[in-house]
């Protein structure tokens, strides 16, 4: 079995279901909420990457006019939760089924601690204030600073300056990023290259037993497609856990000017 366990399951910790018993997680797809886990929906690694702050959000807050309050849903691995879930009490989930995560703060402290992390790729939209040029467009920088001054360099006029460059933020356009988890940072320079070499050019050529290869097909990472040109040589492709292995080790930002839209 691979080391990267793909069963996730959303917590659902709103503001409206503070007083609640139990925890609630999300059904499958999408559809609906439940107490025992056993009715929760297992969504996949890359389900969670892919729907962005649709699965992983903080709550509103409306002092700071955007979402930074607490964690408000998020997706931690099945195991993670069934580890401090228990028998609910006979009588108050239907057919008493079970296990249930008792709503207290120790609990949902050791859920937000193990939730699956993910990283921002902020978007901004950069306009400059002349109908010649348009609606602009997207560039992805860290803040709105960095994002003018990309604009700035792209365009060949002397008569742009930094001011006439307006800057928003467009938070629709964010590209979500896996981070690395425990078992990808503890890989070896080697193997992270080989991940990286396999992310861009989409196969890695070379024997099958090789050492690196070898243990990241072991880990789930790599898989051997059983062709190749000689007798113990193969091409290796990513897994969708060794795909997002390799992007969760790829920069927020890569160097400029790469992360234009």
């Amino acid at each position: 079995m691979s080391q990267h366990t793909d069963q996730y399951v959303i917590v659902d910790l709103r503001a409206a279901w503070a007083r609640r018993k139990f925890l609630t997680f999300w059904r499958p797809n999408f559809a609906g909420y439940a107490y025992p886990l056993s009715w929760a929906g297992d969504y996949s690694r890359a389900t969670v990457i892919e729907k962005g702050s649709y699965l992983t959000r903080r709550r509103y807050s409306a002092a700071a006019g955007k979402d930074t309050g607490k964690w408000e849903r998020f997706a931690v691995l099945r195991s993670v939760a069934e580890a401090i879930a228990t028998a609910p009490p006979p009588g108050q989930i239907d057919g008493n089924a079970g296990p249930v995560v008792i709503n207290n703060k120790q609990n949902r402290d050791h859920l937000i601690a193990n939730r699956l992390r993910l990283r921002t790729r902020k978007a901004w939209r950069a306009q400059i204030m002349d109908p010649d040029y348009g609606l602009g467009e997207i560039i992805y920088a860290p803040t709105a600073s960095k994002a003018r001054y990309q604009k700035f360099l792209s365009v060949d006029c002397d008569a742009v300056t930094f001011a006439s460059i307006r800057v928003t933020r467009s938070p629709d356009d964010d590209i979500i990023l896996p981070a690395v988890d425990a078992i990808t940072a503890a890989l070896d320079e080697e193997a992270k290259s080989v991940l990286n070499h396999t992310l861009i050019n989409k196969r890695f050529y070379t024997a099958t037993d090789d050492k690196a290869i070898c243990s990241l097909v072991q880990a789930g990472l790599l898989e051997n497609t059983g062709r190749g040109w000689n007798t113990g040589e193969s091409y290796f492709v990513l897994t969708d856990a060794g795909h997002t292995a390799a992007v969760s080790l790829r920069p927020i930002y890569p160097a400029y000017p790469e992360y234009r839209a």
